[in-house]
């Protein structure tokens, strides 16, 4: 009779830390995964919209350089 009252105990022990403790941590670690995969995505998303604009920005023709006035000057000489 005993080993019934200890083995029943025992078996609801079992129960209460397989549903109270290993299945909630289980459904933590899908959703902490699943959180990571997505942000994931969005940074290969981001450097691949990011490269596709650097590719553009480098095969854009270049502008010729402007010819800027210069002011020719003489040095003054005091005697």
């Amino acid at each position: 009779m005993i080993k019934f009252i200890i083995y029943g105990m025992l078996i609801y022990f079992l129960y209460k830390l397989i549903f109270q403790i290993v299945v909630p941590v289980s459904k933590g670690v899908k959703s902490v995964r699943q959180t990571m995969e997505q942000m994931q995505k969005q940074q290969a998303e981001a450097r691949n919209a990011n490269s596709t604009h650097q590719t553009t920005a480098q095969t854009a023709p270049k502008e010729e350089p402007v010819e800027a006035e210069y002011i020719e000057f003489e040095e003054v000489k005091k005697n």
